[in-house]
């Protein structure tokens, strides 16, 4: 992104904090963190790596999380795990997520990361994933049903810094009746911060998140409690802000192919309309992001990684089906990059990158 654009959205954010008055919309606070507005975006495997959070940070993003990282990887040192927790000055503040199953391994991780004087600003325990690989592990989703050694992982968690500690949880394993329940008791732990997502994880994504029952974790806890399901849009993602109680937005699937959903949420609290991302400006940006992932990781798997990603970018676009399978069938990374330029002439945008 030009520089130009980047002071742009830092110059609304700016703007912003001064038309809104504290009133109207209160800052998400947890340990030393003060975060506005108070969306943040979400972890996302395979999704949110270092490259692309330092663009959701160019659009105003205030909060990020690394990908999920396994404490037992760090432990072990493991070169892929340890790759995970890269990130520039730029992509701050930032908590680093961890999945595990046992108390110790992540008190031992979060050690192994501040003995490597790996910068970060809170620790995350995922207890939410539904992903098959990970809950028959004990971890994730897991944890939903050993409520015990979910609290005995936010103690070790605590036991190993001085950094606030969050956790992500689903309304619960098969059903959302024990939510309240279970978010007390991670808090009673010692959780600074709770992200729920409205589904079981027997859910996975499928169906609709049930912002009653995070309204309802919300409204008993002392802790803030973040909501996270199906926000695709700014002004949803306020009015579900408003009704549910919660002290702050998790933005997940709505942002992938989409750091335009933060220039667009300044735009609402500033009161305009927000301006929808035209065709030339998603080419662009798909263009560049190939560039910047080549740049970290190399031509191949820039190429390999990020296909399934830029479609995100078109979605919703005359032809986007026909240009999915064309990104999908190139065979190099240069072969991709000349796929999106020749769509974007279709579209009548020269790019020149």
């Amino acid at each position: 992104m030009k520089q130009t654009e980047l002071e742009r959205a830092r110059v609304d954010q700016k703007t912003t904090k001064q038309t809104l008055s504290e009133q109207a919309m209160k800052p998400l606070r947890f340990g030393h963190l003060v975060i506005w507005p108070p969306f943040v975006a979400a972890p996302f495997a395979g999704y949110t790596d270092g490259v692309y959070r330092e663009i959701l940070r160019e659009f105003g993003c205030p909060y990020c999380y690394t990908e999920m990282v396994s404490a037992k990887g760090l432990v072990m040192g493991g070169e892929a795990t340890l790759a995970l927790l890269e990130h520039s000055e730029h992509d701050r503040p930032l908590a680093v997520q961890l999945f595990g199953s046992e108390p110790e391994d992540i008190s031992e991780a979060i050690r192994a990361i501040h003995q490597a004087d790996v910068p970060f600003d809170a620790v995350d325990i995922n207890m939410g994933c539904p992903a098959k690989k990970v809950t028959s592990q004990g971890a994730g989703g897991a944890l939903l049903k050993d409520i015990s050694r979910a609290e005995a992982m936010i103690q070790a968690a605590k036991s190993a810094t001085r950094l606030p500690v969050s956790v992500k949880i689903r309304i619960g394993w098969s059903g959302g009746e024990r939510a309240v329940e279970i978010a007390s008791r991670l808090e009673a732990a010692g959780a600074d911060m709770i992200a729920v997502h409205g589904r079981t994880v027997a859910q996975g994504y499928s169906g609709e998140a049930d912002w009653g029952t995070i309204a309802r974790v919300a409204r008993s806890l002392n802790i803030p409690v973040v909501g996270n399901g199906d926000v695709t849009a700014p002004r949803q993602g306020l009015k579900l802000l408003g009704e549910s109680g919660c002290s702050g937005i998790m933005v997940g699937r709505g942002i992938l192919g989409n750091p335009f959903f933060f220039r667009s949420l300044y735009q609402t609290l500033r009161g305009s309309e927000p301006e929808p991302a035209a065709a030339g400006e998603r080419f662009t940006l798909a263009i560049d992001h190939l560039h910047r992932a080549a740049q970290r990781y190399g031509e191949r798997r820039a190429m390999l990684e990020l296909r399934k990603h830029l479609a995100f970018y078109f979605k919703g676009m005359k032809g986007a089906s026909k240009l999915r399978t064309a990104m999908n069938g190139a065979r190099s990374w240069s072969e991709l990059v000349d796929t999106i330029r020749h769509a974007s002439r279709c579209f009548g945008n020269e790019l020149h990158m």
